[in-house]
């Protein structure tokens, strides 16, 4: 069923034969294996991608920092307006409470609270 086996010549043990892993930490015989003779070349390509990763990268810083004080603006004149509504409000509910007490029971004038001294103060009035 299966031809008889031949011996092995000395060429068929050569061409079977693997040369061992060359190691730089382990080369008793300080066998070179080529990788340090090379010269590295970096290709003209390489230099104008990372030019344009640069670009791209400031024009993307730029963008978010405009797009930050754009919102910071916002949110200053969205929290002025607010403040603005309040101020209304508590002129409103200081007048309304002005009115109220000069014609109330009592017949006692207004005497402003400290807080509504500091309002004042703050507004202008």
């Amino acid at each position: 069923m299966h031809s008889p086996p031949r011996p092995v010549t000395v060429k068929d043990q050569h061409d079977w034969k693997i040369p061992p892993c060359i190691s730089k930490w382990k080369n008793p015989n300080k066998v070179v294996d080529g990788r340090g003779l090379q010269e590295v070349q970096i290709n003209d390509n390489f230099a104008k991608l990372s030019e344009v990763l640069y670009v791209a990268e400031q024009k993307a810083r730029e963008a978010v920092a405009t797009r930050s004080k754009v919102q910071k603006e916002m949110m200053m004149k969205e929290k002025e307006r607010k403040e603005q509504e309040l101020r209304a409000l508590a002129q409103e509910a200081r007048s309304e409470r002005v009115g109220t007490g000069a014609v109330g029971v009592g017949g006692g004038s207004y005497v402003p609270s400290e807080k509504n001294m500091m309002d004042n103060v703050l507004t202008g009035s």
